[in-house]
């Protein structure tokens, strides 16, 4: 398995134990490796304060004079020679024995090299002996030079040459005549960082180990104690997944987690309420459901809750095809028998009408009747519709024929609205399973419907698609709009958000798409205007 996949595998506490001893571990390694750096660079620079400052003091006890003639002579055995040895010397005996003295030569030969004219006692271990021709380092000359031109006391840094590892500091001896004959350099054998360096490593990494042993019982211990709210949680959240509601959290330390404990705590006592009143109504519905005792787990109860909307829903269309049928038994009953009566009566007022011998106003009596009549003879048309709609004949509709029938129709009602704009956006060419009168009855009634909803004036958009196996027609107006309340009681008998309406139009387009094994869905916000979707089947060969 790829470590990155064992990383992710990995529970939250062992994740969190690792990042946080890594973080730790590198806060250590840095933080040792820069006191490692630092405690270095000082030992550093205190030799070379050590060796600058040995350097002006022995180099006050050495006579320019002396120094003149040990060079003239150029002799080993030489008296002035002999005493400078001794006096060197003393820089290596009353300081460090990781101290030397040199004396040098102020001029170079024509080789490039240095002489020294005197010399520690100690170098004779590494070879040297008075007048040693050196052929310096970079770092070396570089500091000898500048001693030289400028007659000032500088130092070099850590170098290493032919015979070891050194830190040099040089101090001018100069004559008489103001002229620089010799320098006194004071040698640091650099070898001793290398010395403490290695005893700093080693107690740096006995501490890191210590510490990184302390520090790791330390998170394992300080993580345990903090996690232990969140796998009480998780044990919770396993419980209640299983279908115990029951289970109750008491987490008394951390102010976030006891916060979050009384949400959970709050959260099973609802699920618990929630899954009897579940089993209360599957009870009451006819089924067996497990109670809440019994379910192991949710989505046993989540399957319960589908059957019992879906249930809901069925017993719903029940009780509207229930009152359909009622409302269309009504109407078969009294339409006939009422239509009669109102044919004569609108016959005798035309006859009224005819006559010359009305006054106007009289006239006017007589004609508003009979609009009244033709009213009610309209609602007695849509009981009928709605108590058997045409629907004997089953055939193919071309939906976008249709639909340009519709609007062709409806072009010219809209002409007598204020700023009524009519759009059309018909996709491709979609053949259905219906009746076309009807269907253009549907249509007409949701058009009309949208105009007279757009007081203001708006635009009324016409769409037909595809969706499944279903062609739909889509009616969206930028009027009122409707409520969540008024969508709920659209198509239901005598419900109607019109001043004269009487919702028996809606009502029959209901059930005309019904009888065609389609359904209309309503999308409205109030104010945002309403979107119509008629579904009905397409006709497949």
């Amino acid at each position: 398995m790829p470590k990155k996949k064992q990383l992710k595998d990995l529970p939250l506490y062992r994740k969190l134990l690792l990042f946080s001893f890594f973080i730790t571990l590198m806060i250590v390694i840095s933080t040792a490796g820069f006191a490692f750096i630092f405690h270095t660079k000082q030992l550093e620079s205190q030799l070379v304060d050590r060796a600058k400052g040995l350097a002006l003091l022995w180099s006050t006890t050495i006579d320019p004079n002396d120094v003149q003639f040990a060079i003239d002579s150029h002799d080993k055995d030489n008296q002035y020679v002999k005493k400078l040895n001794e006096q060197v010397s003393m820089v290596n005996d009353k300081d460090s024995n990781y101290l030397g003295g040199i004396i040098i030569d102020g001029k170079m030969n024509s080789k490039n090299q240095l002489t020294f004219i005197s010399i520690s006692k100690h170098y004779e271990a590494f070879g040297l002996d008075n007048f040693y021709q050196y052929q310096p380092e970079t770092e070396f000359l570089t500091a000898y030079n500048t001693a030289i031109k400028e007659k000032i006391s500088t130092n070099t840094k850590v170098y290493r040459d032919e015979i070891g590892k050194w830190i040099t500091a040089f101090y001018p001896i100069i004559n008489n005549k103001g002229e620089v004959i010799a320098l006194f350099a004071v040698d640091v054998n650099a070898t001793i960082i290398e010395t403490f360096q290695e005893k700093i490593a080693f107690y740096l990494i006995f501490s890191f180990l210590i510490l990184s042993i302390i520090v790791y019982f330390t998170l394992r211990w300080g993580l345990k104690k903090a996690l232990a709210p969140v796998h009480e949680i998780v044990s919770g959240i396993n419980s209640v997944s299983a279908g115990n509601f029951n289970v109750k959290l008491n987490i008394t330390e951390q102010a976030d987690m006891m916060e979050l404990s009384d949400k959970f705590n709050h959260m099973t006592e609802k699920l618990s309420v929630l899954f009897e009143l579940l089993s209360d109504t599957s009870k009451e519905l006819g089924s067996n459901p497990n109670t809440p005792s019994n379910m192991h787990r949710i989505e046993e109860a989540i399957e319960e809750m589908d059957n019992i909307i879906a249930k809901t829903k069925i017993q719903k269309e029940l009780q509207r095809a229930e009152k359909m049928n009622a409302i269309g038994q009504l109407a078969a009953s009294v339409a006939h028998e009422i239509r009669n009566p109102m044919t004569v009566v609108r016959g005798f007022l035309q006859i009224f009408l005819a006559k010359e011998n009305f006054s106007s106003k009289e006239l006017m009596y007589v004609q508003l009747m009979i609009d009244e009549l033709n009213r009610a003879e309209t609602i007695i048309h849509d009981y009928l519709s709605l108590a058997k709609p045409d629907l004997d004949q089953i055939e193919k509709v071309d939906a976008n024929e249709l639909s340009h029938k519709v609007m062709d129709l409806m072009s010219s009602f809209a002409l007598m609205k204020p700023n009524i704009t009519l759009n059309t956006d018909f996709a491709c060419e979609i053949v259905l399973k219906g009746n076309s009168n009807e269907l253009k009855q549907v249509l007409i009634n949701i058009v009309k419907n949208g105009i007279e909803a757009m007081r203001s004036g708006g635009v009324l958009i016409l769409k037909i698609y595809k969706q499944e196996e279903f062609g739909v027609f889509e009616v969206t107006d930028t009027g009122i709009g409707m409520s969540s309340d008024e969508l709920e009681r659209l198509g239901t008998a005598f419900y109607s958000l019109k001043e004269k309406g009487t919702g028996m139009g809606l009502m029959v387009c209901y059930q005309i798409v019904e009888s065609m094994k389609g359904h209309i869905d309503v999308i409205s916000e109030k104010g945002n205007g309403t979107t119509f979707r008629v579904f009905i089947p397409l006709w497949i060969e």
